[in-house]
């Protein structure tokens, strides 16, 4: 408790109690594998506060109010009634603490680049009573399902406008926009939500011990606009815009059951169900995504599909950029990605590490008891197994 006796702002305090929440939030899931409806912050947290409760003395009241207004769970609730139930003089304690979780947001911003669009960094900025200022910025993936996963900390808007200056990308361009701060909060809380039920997702090295002060000033911003369930994209829609492709310039050359038609369903449905749903959007990023991460785990098909990967995809990107009057320097980034990947893909597909849907089919059945030479059993087992996969 030396620690908290030794803070000198309300900032401060805050990012040391979000510290040891982002510490909690790290093993939520291996908590949750013993026991899911466990509250793993009062799990973690409820015999470390009762233990600073016992310590006693101004290290322990700051503590223990600092953890109060920083959680807006149970355990926050519980270090409030300690807190309350120390004996310590008040007036010992300083001023500053009864700004901790006080902010009154002074702006916001978004910051992003506007012709690949991978993610935005969306800024909410605040001030405490003392006149101390400070932006915080939650990082939110469009290539990964619109989830955060990374959050910085800066003095104020004007500072990070400032680094965008005199730092320019190498290549692209960013743009910073004011936007309503309950815009703001309404995006940094959806997109938190989704990381926090998301499992293995990696996120960045200051993610967890920001985490916590992020959802608070998101919470203290007026005006809080809710962002809404994004819209399933349609089997119609997808089969429409697949039909398109191949009338097109870029796509006529492929059947319709070309393993090139194949792909460029692929294609439609990876940005439909696992980036952000914008069926048209498509970066280097986002084709390393797709070729070296998505289609080796996902995709179960002969070889020969696999080789044709980097020409339907270039094809398909041509068509996309077209229609979306993407600039040339930008199509042509994205497909000298396809062909900077396409031997890693081989290499996956052939790797037998990669839990292809192949190898998952064939170690389920091992599980089951399938006999792999009786095609009978295998088909009946497939079947289920592709059912089973429709469901999740």
């Amino acid at each position: 408790m030396r620690e908290a006796a030794g803070l000198k702002s309300a900032l401060d305090c805050e990012l040391w109690a979000a510290l040891l929440l982002g510490s909690f939030w790290k093993q939520r899931f291996a908590l949750a594998l013993d026991d899911p409806s466990l509250d793993y912050a009062v799990a973690l947290g409820d015999p470390l506060i009762s233990a600073v409760a016992r310590l006693g003395g101004p290290g322990a009241r700051i503590a223990l109010t600092a953890i109060e207004r920083v959680d807006d769970g149970e355990l926050g609730m519980r270090a409030g009634v300690l807190a309350t139930e120390m004996s310590e003089n008040v007036d010992a304690l300083p001023r500053w603490l009864v700004d901790v979780g006080e902010a009154q947001i002074s702006g916001a911003a978004v910051m992003r680049d506007p012709v690949f669009d991978d993610g935005v960094t969306v800024f909410l900025e605040a001030r405490h009573g003392g006149g101390e200022r400070h932006v915080v910025g939650v990082y939110i993936d469009n290539n990964l399902g619109v989830l955060a996963n990374d959050i910085m900390l800066a003095g104020s808007i004007e500072d990070v406008e400032r680094v965008m200056r005199e730092h320019p990308p190498d290549d692209g361009e960013l743009s910073l926009d004011a936007i309503a701060p309950g815009v703001a909060a309404g995006k940094i809380h959806a997109a938190m939500e989704l990381t926090d039920t998301t499992f293995g997702v990696a996120v960045g090295d200051d993610y967890a011990r920001l985490r916590a002060v992020a959802l608070m000033r998101a919470d203290e911003a007026p005006g809080y606009v809710a962002v809404g369930e994004r819209a399933e994209v349609t089997q119609r829609t997808r089969d429409r815009l697949r039909d398109e492709f191949l009338s097109s310039p870029e796509g006529a050359a492929f059947a319709p059951d070309s393993d090139e038609a194949f792909i460029a369903m692929l294609a439609i449905d990876f940005s439909a169900d696992y980036a952000d749903g914008r069926l048209l959007r498509w970066s280097p990023v986002l084709v390393e995504l797709f070729m070296v991460g998505w289609i080796p785990r996902k995709v179960m098909a002969a070889a020969e599909l696999f080789h044709s990967v980097p020409v339907a995809l270039e094809a398909w990107v041509r068509f996309t950029a077209r229609k979306t009057a993407k600039p040339a320097w930008a199509t042509e980034a994205t497909i000298e990605a396809i062909h900077r990947w396409q031997d890693e893909l081989i290499r996956a597909i052939g790797d037998p590490a990669t839990p292809s849907p192949a190898m998952q089919l064939l170690t389920a059945a091992r599980h089951a008891g399938v006999d792999l030479s009786d095609e009978e059993s295998l088909d009946a087992f497939i079947a289920t197994w592709n059912t089973a996969a429709d469901e999740r």
